[in-house]
């Protein structure tokens, strides 16, 4: 090698080593309630994907190579829903990180031990459907278009039997009046007194 190459070769390795601090491995486990499935490949990151990390089947998690620096534990589960952990790498005590839980965004926090390995459990589960309410024959009187034809059902079995209680002379005024619809000029004629 030409010592030009060698100098530019020495030169960028110690810029590597000196930009590079130290690094850090962080595990944990994400616990699930009692009865639940077990499930692997669960998503986690630091700062929404500055690092990646997947569960295994037992819930275990590891993130290699963490710099210092403050970082955001998010885990993406599809079936439950975990808190978020804000968890701090200081320079110099990268073994014993300081994490602080937050249950939900807003909330206040509650410090957390995990210096030796984080556990993470499960808040609740998601519920993404609504049950299918069981049959009932009373649901079907909630149809609106049932209800206006059992109303006129029972318009058209009850008229009849009110014009038979109707007065006699009320009786004949109306079928007057229904005799005159049939016939617009001729009701035209009445209400104009022609």
């Amino acid at each position: 090698m030409s010592p030009l190459k060698l100098v530019f070769a020495a030169a960028l390795l110690s810029a590597v080593s000196a930009g590079s601090s130290e690094t850090t491995t962080f595990t944990g486990k994400l616990i699930l309630p009692p009865r639940s499935l077990p499930f692997a490949f669960t998503p986690l990151t630091l700062n929404a994907g500055e690092y990646n990390a997947t569960s295994d089947a037992d819930g275990d998690f590891f993130f290699v190579g963490i710099k210092p620096g403050v970082y955001n534990l998010e885990v993406g589960a599809a079936s439950h829903a975990f808190p978020t952990v804000k968890i701090k790498f200081t320079e110099g005590e990268m073994d014993s990180p300081k994490c602080n839980l937050y249950l939900y965004l807003g909330s206040g926090m509650q410090p957390v031990d995990c210096s030796s390995s984080l556990t993470l459990p499960a808040l609740a589960q998601y519920h993404y459907f609504e049950s299918r309410p069981p049959f009932s024959p009373f649901a079907i009187l909630k149809n609106p278009m049932l209800l206006m034809m059992l109303f006129s059902a029972g318009m058209m079995w009850y008229m009849p039997k009110m014009m038979e209680g109707m007065d006699p002379e009320q009786r004949a005024q109306m079928e007057k009046q229904m005799a005159m619809q049939s016939d617009p000029q001729a009701m035209l004629a009445e209400l104009w007194g022609g």
